[in-house]
C-alpha cells in the first residue's frame, strides 16, 4: 500500500482551486436542471432528485480525494467538506428535501449506533474471552494484538479494531493484571507537567456537564441531544483508557531496541538502536504541522529530542500511520533515559547536530 506523504504547500493549493472549480461545475449544472431545466427540453421539466445527489455526495467528494490522494488525512478531510457542502447547496435547491433528509438521517443515526454497538459489545466479550485464555504473566495487551493478528493480518480494519480493543483493554482490565511490557529499562511519562493530573480534569469537566449539556440540547431536538450524549461518553472512555494507559505503557529500551509507547495515541512500535542516528536534551515548543515530526510530550514542551536514519511509518490513533525521521518525547527521567541509550551505544556516538 502506498504511504501518504505530505503535500506541499503549492500542490495543496492547486488541488483546493480544482476541487471547488469541479464542484461549482457541478453545483451551476444541477441549477440549470433543476431550475430552468424546462428550456432546454420538456423532458427536463421534472428532473428527479437522485443523479443529482448522488453527484453532490458522491462524485464531486471522490474527485476531490483523487486530487489530495497523496496526502490520505487531507483527501479523507476534503471529501468530507465537498459532501458537507453538497448537501448544504442541496437543500436550497431541492425545496422539501431538508425535512425529508433531516427524517431519513436520524433514521440512519439510530441504525449506525445501533450497529456501533453490537459491534463494540462483540468486541468487549471478544477481548475478554482473549485475555482470559492467556497464560498467567502475560501481559493481557499482547495476547489480544495476537488475537487481532491471526483474524485479520495488517489490514486496515485490522488496525481499527486494535484500536478499540485496546481501548476497552485498558478501561476495563483490572490494575494487577501482568503488565508487563518488552524492554529491560522503563521509562514513564505521566506525570510530566501534570500530564495525568490534566487527563482527570478533563475526565471531570466532561462528567458534571453531560446533565447541562443534554437539558439545553434538548430544548431545540431531542434526538440531537442523544446523539450528542453517546458522542460524548465515547469520549469519556477514551480519556479514562488513555489515562490509564499512559500509568501503564512506558517508553523502553533493551540492548537492541527503543520501545516507543504512549497511552492509546501509540501502541508499541519497535524502533532499532542502530537506525537512531542523533538524540538530546530538548526544551522548546514543536509546531505539530512540521512534516515528518512526532510529538509525543502530553500537554507540555517535549524534552527528548531522536532523530532517525530515514523515516519510519509509526502507527497512531484508529491505526493511522505516519511517516517520521524526528521524534519528541516527554519523559519523567531524562537525565536515566539519555545516559541510559548513550551506555547502549557506547561502540559509536551520535554524529548530532547531523549534516
Amino acid at each position: 500500500m502506498r504511504r501518504s506523504i505530505s503535500m506541499s504547500h503549492r500542490d495543496l493549493l492547486h488541488a483546493k482551486l480544482g476541487s471547488l472549480a469541479f464542484s461549482a461545475v457541478f453545483y451551476a449544472l444541477a441549477w440549470l436542471l433543476l431550475r430552468h431545466g424546462a428550456v432546454f427540453s420538456s423532458r427536463l421539466a421534472v428532473f428527479p432528485h437522485w443523479p443529482v445527489l448522488f453527484d453532490f455526495l458522491l462524485t464531486a467528494p471522490a474527485f476531490s480525494w483523487w486530487l489530495h490522494r497523496h496526502d490520505r488525512k487531507k483527501a479523507w478531510r476534503s471529501a468530507l467538506s465537498v459532501a458537507a457542502l453538497g448537501l448544504w447547496v442541496a437543500r436550497y435547491l431541492m425545496p422539501g428535501l431538508s425535512s425529508e433528509l433531516t427524517r431519513e438521517l436520524f433514521g440512519l443515526c439510530k441504525l449506525m449506533f445501533l450497529c456501533a454497538g453490537a459491534a463494540e459489545l462483540f468486541l468487549i466479550v471478544q477481548m475478554f474471552r482473549c485475555t482470559g485464555r492467556a497464560a498467567r504473566g502475560v501481559n493481557p495487551e499482547y495476547a489480544l494484538q495476537h488475537w487481532i493478528g491471526l483474524r485479520f493480518g495488517s489490514l486496515a480494519i485490522g488496525r481499527v479494531i486494535g484500536f478499540e480493543a485496546r481501548m476497552w483493554l485498558y478501561a476495563l482490565m483490572p490494575r494487577q493484571s501482568a503488565w508487563r511490557y518488552r524492554g529491560d529499562q522503563h521509562f514513564s511519562y505521566h506525570l510530566k507537567d501534570g500530564y495525568a493530573a490534566t487527563l482527570q480534569g478533563y475526565l471531570v469537566l466532561l462528567v458534571i456537564g453531560l446533565p447541562a449539556q443534554h437539558l439545553l440540547l434538548q430544548l431545540f431536538s431531542q434526538p440531537l441531544a442523544w446523539v450528542t450524549d453517546a458522542l460524548t461518553l465515547y469520549g469519556l472512555l477514551f480519556l479514562w483508557a488513555h489515562y490509564r494507559a499512559c500509568q501503564h505503557c512506558p517508553v523502553s529500551l533493551d540492548g537492541q531496541n527503543l520501545y516507543l509507547r504512549q497511552g492509546l495515541n501509540v501502541r508499541e512500535q519497535v524502533i532499532p538502536l542502530q537506525s537512531i542516528v542523533g538524540v538530546e536534551h530538548f526544551r522548546e515548543s514543536v509546531s505539530r504541522r512540521v512534516p515528518g515530526s512526532l510529538i509525543l510530550s502530553g500537554g507540555g514542551y517535549p524534552n527528548v529530542r531522536i532523530y532517525l536514519r530515514q523515516h519510519m511509518p509509526i502507527e497512531g490513533r484508529y491505526g493511522l500511520t505516519q511517516s517520521v525521521d524526528t521524534i519528541y518525547l516527554g519523559l519523567d527521567q531524562v537525565p536515566s533515559f539519555l545516559s541510559a541509550l548513550d551506555a547502549l551505544r557506547t561502540d559509536r556516538r551520535f554524529p548530532f547536530p547531523r549534516d
